[in-house]
C-alpha cells in the first residue's frame, strides 16, 4: 500500500498507519509504537513487541577451521542473532572460539560438553561503511607487502601470521555485508566490488604464500618481483580508475590485463619454481574487475 507524507511544522514529516492494522493491534490515539530504521525500510512495531530473532543450530563433525568459519560467517551475514553449535569432537570448540573472536558482535555466552551458544551482542556498529572499506583496502595492501617480503626470502613471517591478517580482513568484510543488507539493491551491488576484490585477492595471496613456503622455495628472481610489483600497481590503479568514466575504466582494464597476462606467460615458459607461482599472479590479474568490466572478466 502507498501513503503520502504530510509536513508537520518546519521539518517533521508524518504518515498515517492503516486503520485495519491499528484496530488489529488495539491501538488508539496517544498509544506509543516502536520504530526501527532498517535502511530502505522503516519498521513500525506495537510497543513492547520485539522483532523476531533469527536462531540457528549448526552441527560440526570435525574441527575444520575453514568450514567452521564459512558456516558461522554465512550465518552472521544472514543476520543470525543466536547460534547453537553442536559437536561430538571437543577439538571443534577451540576453532569455533577462534572464529567467533574475529566476528564483530558475536560472543560465546554458554559452553558445555558437546555444544556452545553464540549470540550477537552488538546490533549497531560504531563505524560507517566507508571506514570499513578503507580498512579492507589497507589490509589488502598489507597482504600484498607481506607476500612480497616472503618472496624476497624474509624469514620472520609464518603462515599463522598470514592467516591472522586474512581473518582480520574477513572480519571487516562480514561487517560490510551486514551493513549492505540495509542498502538498496543497486547501491549494494556497486559497493560489493571492494569486498569481492578483498575476498579473492586475500585467497590468492594466501595460496601463493602457502605454495612458496610449503615447497621451501628460494627467494624469487628480480624479474619475478618486478612482475609482482606490476600486479600490485594494477590493483591500486584499478581502484583509482573506478572514479573514471566507464569507457576509460574498461580500456584501462583490457589493455593492462592483456599485457600482464602476456608477461605471466613469458615467466611460465621458462619453467622452474617461479612457473609454479605464476598461476596465482594470473588469478590476481583476472580478479580485478567490477560491475563495469564484468563483460570482459
Amino acid at each position: 500500500m502507498e501513503r503520502s507524507l504530510v509536513k508537520h511544522g518546519e521539518s517533521t514529516l508524518m504518515v498515517s498507519v492503516p486503520a485495519a492494522w491499528a484496530k488489529r493491534h488495539h491501538l488508539e490515539k496517544g498509544d506509543a509504537v516502536d520504530m526501527l530504521d532498517e535502511g530502505e525500510c522503516l519498521v513500525i512495531l506495537r510497543k513492547g513487541k520485539k522483532k523476531a530473532q533469527l536462531k540457528l543450530e549448526i552441527f560440526f563433525e570435525k574441527p575444520d577451521y575453514d568450514e567452521i568459519r564459512a558456516m558461522l560467517c554465512k550465518a552472521y551475514r544472514e543476520g543470525a542473532d543466536e547460534i547453537t553449535v553442536k559437536y561430538d569432537d571437543e577439538e571443534v570448540f577451540p576453532a569455533v572460539h577462534k572464529v567467533v573472536a574475529s566476528i564483530f558482535g558475536y560472543e560465546i555466552t554458554e559452553s558445555k560438553k558437546g555444544m556452545c551458544v553464540i549470540k550477537n551482542l552488538i546490533k549497531e556498529f560504531d563505524f560507517d561503511r566507508d571506514t570499513v572499506f578503507k580498512k579492507i583496502i589497507q589490509i589488502t595492501d598489507t597482504m600484498f607487502n607481506l607476500t612480497k617480503e616472503v618472496l624476497e626470502g624474509h624469514t620472520g613471517h609464518t603462515l599463522e601470521k598470514v592467516h591472522l591478517l586474512r581473518d582480520e580482513g574477513w572480519k571487516f568484510r562480514d561487517a560490510s555485508y551486514a551493513m549492505l543488507k540495509k542498502e538498496t539493491i543497486e547501491k549494494a551491488f556497486s559497493d560489493t566490488y571492494i569486498l569481492h576484490i578483498y575476498e579473492q585477492n586475500s585467497t590468492y595471496l594466501n595460496w601463493l604464500i602457502e605454495r612458496y613456503m610449503e615447497n621451501r622455495m628460494k627467494p624469487v628472481s628480480a624479474n619475478f618481483l618486478k612482475m609482482y610489483d606490476k600486479v600490485y600497481a594494477y590493483f591500486r590503479n584499478a581502484l583509482a580508475m573506478m572514479k573514471k568514466k566507464d569507457r576509460e575504466y574498461l580500456l584501462f582494464i583490457m589493455e593492462n590485463r592483456r599485457k600482464l597476462l602476456e608477461d605471466c606467460e613469458a615467466i611460465s615458459a621458462k619453467g622452474g619454481q617461479e612457473a609454479k607461482l605464476v598461476p596465482y599472479l594470473a588469478m590476481l590479474i583476472q580478479n580485478i574487475h567490477n560491475p563495469k568490466s564484468v563483460l570482459i572478466a
